[in-house]
């Protein structure tokens, strides 16, 4: 081997490396820019088209050093680094944000009846009764956020078996409700939503039962408007606040089941955080809406709502289950939660009755409901055996029995449950 070779070696050594960071690059700055465009200017063609110059340009400059490095006049290496990074982005990004998902809708039915409020938000929903003997209305306020109850018509019609007009309404973002922009949608927004619909129901007070994510809006509109509610039932309650439990709101199991979904659901997971690091907007302008929420549906539709029970076995529910959610309003709802003031203080002088319904297969921690009758002065909490997170929809009959025995003062059905370690552990 003479002098001359080892210098001619590491050159075309060096070439080559040129031409894979000249791939990796391209691919790289194209997602960057495309992210950063769509996150700033909300044109999805614009996005695209500014991301594959950008990328382009990178690919041909890096191209044309590594030739030159070659000392040869060959395009081979140029022509790669051109068509892979191309190849290579349109791919993943026709993949990630392009790709159809299934979505399943609400259906339309004649029982949906719409309110135009003056906060801009148009509300669909679903009123049940029969002969009214009761004068407060009851508003069914569902989870998610933008997940609106499919599963409560059984337990609506008890309720209104026992003299109560029964609204099950969808919240803004989901299920027939208006869309808005990401940034619209807010805690202080959907207490504002709330409101709005007491007025439009011209009723002094108004009965909330707030499940899951609902039962955090309950807290934070009681929090807001403390003489509104007449009486309100929480069942699987979301922590009060953010800074509750610094260590997390599920059960070990819940967050073992949450951990492996977001794991087999990777490019949900993927859209998932994206939107949750600040690219919510880029997101939502690169991915169109029923996509976003078909991936949202599908993720929660796999999730075991019953994981709080070890040896629980998720059920085999159907896909109209999660018909209708959205998932950009409950990202943003989400994030704007958590920024919200503290309910607590004012929560601990409103004297309204509050019934807390805590369910024994629940995947949130059991401290989680617990805070909601520690906080509350006029709390009562009775446990529901064999019930999930969707309690409400696991024991329609028992937990109808409960609501209405509470709404109307009658008897509670069982002992109300007052020590300070979970039921089902003692």
């Amino acid at each position: 081997m003479d002098n001359g070779s080892r210098p001619g070696r590491l050159r075309l050594a060096f070439a080559w490396l040129v031409t894979v960071l000249a791939v990796s690059t391209a691919v790289l700055l194209y997602f960057a820019v495309l992210l950063v465009t769509a996150q700033t200017t909300g044109n999805a063609v614009l996005s695209y088209v500014l991301a594959a110059l950008v990328a382009l340009g990178c690919a041909i400059g890096l191209a044309r050093w590594s030739v030159r490095l070659r000392g040869g006049r060959t395009r081979l290496t140029q022509g790669l680094c051109i068509a892979v990074p191309l190849l290579l982005v349109a791919g993943l990004s026709w993949t990630w944000f392009g790709a159809p998902a299934t979505y399943t809708p609400l259906p339309d039915s004649s029982s949906v009846q719409y309110w135009d409020l003056p906060t801009g938000s148009r509300i669909g929903y679903v009123r049940t009764a029969g002969t009214v003997t009761h004068s407060e209305p009851v508003l069914l306020v569902h989870g998610g956020p933008g997940a609106p109850a499919t599963e409560s018509a059984e337990f609506a019609g008890r309720l209104a078996a026992a003299g109560f007009a029964v609204y099950t309404y969808q919240q803004v973002g989901a299920g027939q409700s208006s869309r808005l922009d990401p940034e619209e949608y807010t805690l202080d927004r959907h207490v504002a939503d709330l409101e709005a619909i007491r007025q439009e129901l011209a009723a002094p007070k108004v009965v909330l039962i707030g499940s899951s994510w609902g039962g955090q809006l309950t807290a934070h509109y009681m929090a807001t408007h403390p003489d509104n509610v007449a009486k309100a039932v929480v069942a699987s309650p979301g922590a009060m606040s953010s800074d509750s439990f610094e260590d997390g709101s599920l059960t070990p199991t819940g967050s073992s089941d949450q951990t492996r979904r977001f794991s087999e659901h990777t490019r949900f997971a993927a859209t998932y955080f994206l939107a949750q690091l600040g690219g919510l907007r880029a997101a939502r302008t690169l991915m169109p809406a029923d996509t976003a929420d078909g991936l949202y549906q599908q993720f929660v539709h796999s999730l075991n709502m019953s994981s709080g029970c070890p040896d629980a076995v998720a059920a085999d529910r159907p896909a109209e289950a999660t018909a209708g959610y959205s998932l950009w309003v409950n990202i943003a709802t989400l994030a704007s939660a958590s920024k919200a003031a503290d309910p607590r203080p004012a929560l601990r002088h409103n004297q309204t009755p509050v019934l807390v319904l805590r369910a024994q297969c629940d995947y949130l921690r059991w401290e989680v409901t617990r805070e909601y009758r520690d906080t509350f002065p006029r709390a009562t909490m009775l446990t529901v055996d064999g019930a999930g997170h969707t309690a409400l929809a696991d024991k329609p009959a028992e937990t109808g029995a409960a609501v209405v025995a509470f709404l109307t003062g009658e008897p509670l059905p069982a002992k109300p449950y007052t020590a300070s370690e979970a039921p089902w552990q003692r």
